[in-house]
Formats: structure tokens, sequence, C-alpha cells
């Protein structure tokens, strides 16, 4: 399963003060010294799917995270513990040939109608929709100081690289205002005198709700090609002569049911119509509705449903106890302590049982020395006369040794149990985004070079992308050793699949306290193309001379 999750911007979460932004590569590596803040990188998104999917806003467990997660609650997660501040975190999307989800799946009706503007309302939408490619969440959750509880105090979506709508909430969280920008690229088409339309709408919508940019450092500012206009004044001006009620400043009339800023993701936008007389104004107030409820839900739901086919394997796993019993309950966290791979190898196919042993046994692979096995057992009693079953047929994982002897995971060292579960992660391309901290715990440096290769091979053929926090140089040169070897191919091999496209690898270290990312660019020719910053992988040379 392709990711959709192309980049992660956080502000005032944790140690990073400033404005940092991470391209999410098919494989993205996250090196540093302890305490540096790779971790919180993998925690922001799982503290988005928190506010998204349990409107969790004071986490502190996660519904992936496990044990091996505790966020402490926003007075934890905001800079500095500092409640004066807002955490912002911003999730970009790269839709490709996914849409963004409707609340609505099905037309609500059989239209059969000849009516110019029904139709006109119904191709324009489609139109709008059909033009979205890329589409950005960011959240801004500040504390409320007299409920001394943390609300989501700014929610924006943007669309093909500039903001789109905006909804941003009184400090207190009982007042909210919504802005659409009608210059974003999504709206504008080939009519060189519609502006004149917005000034003609004060007495339905403040122009300025749909004109305002938003004050944002680094925001884009709105633009259009010449011979361009909007089209969504002329929408609200449909809606307007099909009876929808004036929404008032701010668009206020719309933001029913939210929890400051956060519109719910489990209904539509209520927008009342008091004054739709027949079918034609019913169905273009309708239509309108479902439609800006698919621009200010839509994505949201997009991102929810991400982020829960993430996969998150946390820094220790555990090894499993003799006689696993697969759970009945799946559950989310038990990918964090590595359980859960153990339970995928006696539930899923048995190509991927295969595809699994073959990369920890295979010396071209990770040479570990165990293959992998399922086997059936059953369960009888000794004491009756005729040997009779006791419960079902049973499935269970095992490893099996160079010399052919059969062992179950406490037979072995623990460095297996460490790396299998990243094996399995990446062997299994259901999920969108696999986020593992410190794959190459407890195992050989030889084995910790054929990470790499395990990584490219899921990124390419199974389709996953990789968030991966480590302190491996072994990993990160058989990578660059690859990019160097598709480079000298090119006149032999096309379509070569690896290139530095496909990494992403960032040094993140601390200033004046503050967490700084450095993105370290890699060349055709799998080499760097600046140096580390001071401190990292200066340690061999060292000790070497």
């Amino acid at each position: 399963m392709s990711s959709l999750i192309k980049s992660l911007s956080l502000k005032n979460f944790k140690g990073f003060s400033d404005v940092v932004r991470i391209e999410l590569r098919p494989i993205t590596l996250l090196f540093g010294a302890n305490s540096a803040g790779k971790s919180s990188v993998l925690q922001a998104l799982q503290y988005v799917r928190e506010i998204l999917e349990r409107q969790n806003v004071n986490a502190d467990r996660t519904l992936q995270g496990g044990e091996a997660v505790d966020l402490g609650g926003f007075l934890n997660l905001v800079n500095g513990r500092d409640p004066q501040k807002k955490v912002e975190i911003a999730v970009e999307m790269e839709l490709g040939a996914t849409s963004v989800p409707e609340l609505v799946p099905d037309a609500f009706e059989d239209w059969q109608t000849t009516d110019e503007q029904v139709w006109w309302m119904y191709d324009t939408l489609q139109n709008i929709r059909r033009a979205v490619k890329t589409v950005v969440i960011r959240l801004s959750i500040g504390w409320n100081e007299q409920r001394e509880q943390p609300f989501v105090q700014g929610y924006e979506i943007a669309t093909n690289g500039e903001w789109c709508l905006s909804i941003a909430s009184t400090s207190d969280g009982r007042d909210a205002q919504m802005r659409i920008n009608h210059l974003n690229p999504i709206f504008m088409v080939d009519a060189p005198d519609g502006d004149e339309l917005l000034s003609l709408l004060d007495d339905f919508v403040n122009p300025e709700d749909l004109a305002q940019p938003v004050e944002r450092p680094g925001a884009s500012e709105p633009t259009k090609s010449q011979g361009e206009t909007s089209i969504l004044p002329s929408l609200f001006s449909a809606v307007q002569e099909a009876g929808m009620e004036r929404p008032g400043d701010g668009l206020r009339a719309w933001l029913t049911g939210f929890r400051g800023a956060l519109p719910r993701l489990d209904q539509m936008l209520f927008i009342p119509a008091p004054g739709a007389k027949g079918a034609e104004n019913v169905y273009t107030v309708r239509e309108f509705t479902a439609f800006l409820s698919w621009l200010t839900v839509g994505p949201a739901l997009l991102l929810r449903e991400q982020l829960g086919q993430m996969r998150y394997i946390g820094p220790l796993r555990r090894i499993p106890p003799r006689g696993l019993e697969v759970s009945l309950t799946k559950s989310d966290s038990a990918w964090s302590d590595g359980m859960a791979a153990w339970e995928t190898l006696v539930t899923g196919s048995q190509d991927l049982v295969e595809r699994v042993s073959d990369w920890m046994q295979s010396p071209a692979k990770l040479g570990t020395g165990y293959a992998v096995t399922r086997k059936a057992y059953q369960e009888f009693d000794p004491n009756h006369p005729v040997p009779q079953p006791i419960g079902p047929i049973r499935k269970r994982a095992l490893l099996v040794d160079g010399a052919g002897l059969t062992l179950q995971p406490q037979d072995v060292g623990v460095g297996i149990s460490q790396v299998l579960p990243v094996v399995v992660a990446a062997q299994d391309g259901s999920a969108s985004v696999v986020c593992i901290e410190q794959p190459e715990l407890h195992i050989h440096p030889a084995v910790q070079v054929g990470l790499g290769d395990l990584f490219i091979d899921g990124a390419v053929n199974q389709g996953l992308s990789f968030l991966i926090e480590t302190h491996s140089e072994h990993l990160i040169l058989r990578l660059l050793r690859r990019i160097r070897e598709a480079a000298e191919l090119t006149n032999q091999v096309t379509d070569q699949p690896l290139s530095p496209a496909l990494i992403g690898v960032y040094c993140l270290t601390k200033r004046n306290g503050a967490v700084i990312i450095d993105e370290i660019p890699v060349t055709k020719d799998g080499d760097f193309a600046k140096p580390w910053p001071q401190g990292f992988f200066d340690e061999r040379g060292a000790e070497l001379f």
C-alpha cells in the first residue's frame, strides 16, 4: 500500500521551537544523538491520529504506541512546557489516483432535470474536486486556561500548494470563524470579468471571508494567472438565489457542532437554507453543502485513514512467550513491541512466511542463519486409552537453524527477536508508513548492512514508506552503495528504481536548546552532498587516526 503522506511540519512540538519540515520519502532516515528529537517526529504522527480519531487532544497513551510511547499530555508536548505557545503540526498528502473521500458516498437522488443551473452546479463542483492534487491539513493546538485543557484552536486545509480553507477559534474555544481563499488554484477558471461578482455579494457574505489570506509566516500569497478568475463567488451567488441562509461574518452559521476549530468528522456541515423552494433549489443547496463538507472534512478523513494504516515498531521488541496465542481482538499497539509480527507469521499468507524466511536466512540478504517456518500442532490427552485431541489445531511460527533444528523464539539470540518484526513489517505491504525506532538493535553489523536492502525491497516491491530513527552507519552505507551501483548501471539498465529521490536523510541536533533538522542530500553517485553536522560520524576518524 503506497503512502499518500509526503511531508510533516512541526512547530512548538517538544524540542522543535521553530518550524521544521521533513519530506517523507520511501525511505526516510533520522540520525542524531540521543534525546535529539528523533522519536518526537514519529510521535507527532501518532498525536495527529489521536486528535482526528479520538479527539484526544490531551493524549498520553496512543493507539499505536503501546507501552513504548507516553506523550504525557499537551503540557508535556508543547515546547518549553509553555501553555502560552501553540503546537502546530501540518501533514501534506499527494493524492495521485486517490480522491478526497466524500461524506455522502452517492448522489442524494437520481435527478432527471434539464435545468441548466442544476447541471452547471454539478459540473462546476466536480471540476473543482478533480483539480485537487495535493492537500495539507494543519492543526494548531492551544491551551484553555479557564478549562485547564487543550483544544484545537486552528484548522487549515491547503490544496495545490496554497491555503484554501481556514477555521480559527477564540482563545476560550467558544467561537470560531471560517475563511475561504477564493484565489486558490482549484477555484480558478478562464473568465476574465468574473471578479465583479465578489463585490455584489456583500449583502449575503462578507467579501473578506472569501479573500483574506491567512496571516502565518511562510504562507504563500494568493496568486492568479492573467485572464483567470475565481468561480467561488458564482457558487455563492447560486446558493444565495437558491434560498441559502446568510452565513454571517466569519461564516459562523456553518460551524455548528465544532469543537473549537475542529469540525466533526462523522457528519456533514449544517448549512441552513430555509428559502430553498422547489427541487432544483433544494438540489443546489444540498450539493453545495456536500461539497463544502467534502472540502472541510474530507482531507481529515483521508489523513485519519492513512494514519490508521501506519505501523509503529518501538525501540524494544519483546521475545514472544512460549505457546504464544494469536489475539482474537487485533490491536494497533501490538506492533510496538513486535508481538504483531509473530502473530502475522501465524495468520498471514504462506508467501509472506517464505519471503520473511528468505530475508532472514539468505547470506545475500540478512544472513542471520535462521529460517522461519510455520507448523500446525494439536494437544492430546495422554491419559486416555485412545489419545483424544484437546482443543483446536493451532499454528506456531518457529525458527530453523543451520543444522535443521526447529527452535522456539526464546531459544535463539535476542538479536533475532529484535530484527524479525522489522523484516515482517517490511514484507507485509498492508501498511502506509512503517515507523521504526532503532531497527539495528542487538544485531551484528553485517545484518545492519542487509537492512538497507530490506528497506529498498519494501519500498520498491511492497509499496511501503519507511520513517526510521537510527544510529546505524552500516545501514546508510548500504543505501549509498546501492545508489552508486544503480548510477553505474544507467548505460545498461533503464528505469532503475533506486535513485536519490528514494531516500531522505536528516540529522537532528540541538543548538541553543532548540532542535534543528538538517537535510543531508544524497547525490546520484551515492555520496552526501554536504558534510554531516559537527559531532556525527566523526567518531570513526577519531578512533582510527
